[in-house]
């Protein structure tokens, strides 16, 4: 009878044995029929060998789950056999019959790391128990070994998806960035162009960001069949970043360069579709000799040179560059501290009227103030803080401390507006703020230079018309500088026009400017719009400016720009 233990597990155990191979090795025949006949109850497949050598040579050939083995054997022993089967599977599972139970026998089985022993005759109750630990055993240690080998399944998809993400480009399908930083580590002897879609970012604002995609995925095609075409060696096509692409190549710079100029050509003179309208689009580009120590920042530095140039530039690392860039990285770091410590401040340069000869107005001009004291003026830095958002604070900084300074002046005073002064929001909602605080807004005059390229005039003209209506004034600066954009004057509802000081320098001896000076003057008068002559310097100009009948004058005759002071909050005879 077996008890209610021993019940619960031969029902476990037949359960759990299915799947599981086994070997059983014996070399008496009846105890071998007799032993399978009891193990087939719970195991499907069992193979068996009558003796060591051929246990020991199945074993080796075809991997069982459990091996059973007999100890006392002819040619091996069961302990011999096991020792040799764990030499090739250390893991191998394994129970040892025997007849008896010497105590040498158990202790080189505990050294092999057999798994337990069985009796024969057959102990049913023991062996039931002995199998059934040792088959819950192996089940587990199977379904340990699928579950592990499912998670490296994962972890190897999972890492093949992510290292997919890592090298390839969703939106184009080129190579990434992160793949160009890796291949430019092992491909040094190779050549780098970065190539940059022309005004994308207003495409893409335009359009949606959907259109933009389509943009960028019609380009990557576009640049990879180009380059099949021109059959030009060619490492790797990437996708950079926006608009960016790379393409790294063996070719030598100078060769790389004709290369690119003929893509690009391909690439302009063919349309992209665009929301279901057809438009072409231009391409810059930059490139980087091989061997460069900053392939990718020089790259970047020569697309940029190339968007100002309209042309493709091949970087070129000479003393002169190098030294611009140094200096150019000095005054980003002066510009940015000087913010930090309130140190930008306006001068003020008087501006007189020539027929009552006395200073009725100053315009501020914008000086950034050293620690050590030395003052440093707007055309040393104010290109350079156009390239980065520091100059929009700038303004402010003038704007703020110009009409703290004026506000109890009878002078008006004059400030300079950019573009990008106007076409910012923030600095917009600014200038009106501070206009609508100050006492007098009529003193208030805002240059705009003409040189500037307005483009489209709805938002200056908006602008224009709401400082207008708190009493404020307008003026076009440098008018008559390279060319002269009446429109400005017909659309913008301009006050004063300043006129540019190369003319007014050329007054005395050359023909061209006085023409142009009388031309400005007698259509500005015709027109209702004041005239300001601007680098007045000496007494023989200021005599040719007033016979042409200009309305005021500004220059070093008169004063050059200072800090300011008390005198300035009255309107004062100029004195020679």
């Amino acid at each position: 009878m077996y008890s209610n233990h021993s019940n619960e597990h031969y029902r476990l155990l037949q359960d759990a044995a299915k799947g599981i191979r086994v070997l059983y090795v014996e070399d008496d025949p009846f105890i071998r029929r007799e032993y399978i006949t009891f193990l087939s109850r719970f195991f499907e497949e069992i193979d068996s060998e009558p003796n060591g050598e051929d246990g020991l040579k199945a074993a080796l050939a075809n991997r069982y789950d459990l091996v059973i083995t007999d100890y006392q054997m002819p040619l091996l022993n069961g302990l011999e056999m096991i020792e040799k089967i764990k030499e090739r599977y250390p893991t191998q599972a394994t129970l040892l019959v025997s007849a008896h139970k010497e105590s040498d026998i158990l202790h080189r089985s505990v050294e092999l790391g057999i798994d337990g022993y069985l009796f024969k005759p057959i102990e049913r109750v023991q062996t039931i128990d002995v199998l059934y630990k040792i088959v819950a055993k192996i089940s587990m240690e199977k379904e340990n070994l699928t579950y592990k080998e499912h998670l490296e399944e994962l972890v190897i998809e999972k890492s093949r998806e992510a290292l997919l993400t890592y090298t390839i480009d969703r939106i184009s399908g080129l190579f990434s960035f992160a793949m160009l930083e890796n291949d430019l580590l092992e491909h040094r002897n190779n050549s780098l162009s970065l190539l940059k879609i022309n005004n994308f970012k207003n495409v893409n604002d335009f359009y949606g960001y959907s259109v933009g995609n389509s943009i960028l995925k019609q380009t990557a095609e576009l640049l990879s069949r180009f380059i099949e075409e021109e059959a030009m060696p060619f490492h790797a096509i990437y996708r950079v970043s926006g608009a960016h692409f790379a393409v790294l190549s063996p070719l030598d710079a100078k060769e790389l360069y004709h290369y690119i100029h003929r893509i690009i050509h391909k690439f302009e003179a063919t349309e992209i579709q665009i929301n279901g309208q057809m438009m072409y689009l231009e391409m810059g580009a930059g490139i980087v000799d091989h061997g460069d120590d900053a392939p990718l920042s020089h790259a970047d530095i020569a697309l940029r040179q190339a968007e100002k140039e309209g042309t493709i530039i091949i970087y070129s690392n000479d003393t002169r560059s190098v030294q611009e860039r140094s200096t150019k990285l000095q005054y980003q770091d002066m510009i940015k501290r000087a913010l930090q410590e309130d140190r930008f401040v306006p001068y003020f340069q008087p501006i007189i009227d020539n027929k009552t000869k006395k200073i009725i107005k100053y315009e501020a001009l914008a000086r950034l103030i050293l620690p050590d004291g030395e003052v440093i003026s707007p055309g040393l830095f104010l290109p350079i803080a156009k390239e980065t958002k520091m100059y929009n604070s700038i303004t402010k900084m003038i704007i703020r401390k110009t009409l703290e300074s004026f506000s109890h002046s009878e002078c008006s005073v004059s400030m300079n507006l950019s573009i990008d002064d106007i076409r910012d929001r923030p600095t917009r909602e600014f200038l009106i703020e501070q206009i609508a605080l100050f006492p007098q807004p009529e003193r208030l005059i805002f240059e705009l230079l003409e040189s500037e390229g307005i483009g489209s005039y709805e938002a200056v003209q908006h602008f224009f018309s709401e400082i207008k209506h708190y009493g404020c004034k307008v003026a076009i600066d440098d008018f008559g500088s390279g060319y002269s954009n009446f429109e400005h004057l017909a659309k913008l509802n301009i006050d004063y026009i300043k006129i540019d000081g190369s003319l007014i320098l050329g007054i005395e001896d050359t023909l061209i400017s006085q023409v142009i000076v009388e031309m400005l003057s007698d259509f500005a008068r015709k027109m209702g719009i004041k005239t300001i002559a601007e680098f007045v310097s000496k007494e023989s100009i200021s005599a040719k400016v007033n016979a042409m009948g200009i309305d005021e004058s500004q220059g070093f005759l008169y004063g050059q720009a200072i800090p300011y002071n008390i005198a300035m909050n009255h309107s004062i005879q100029y004195v020679t």
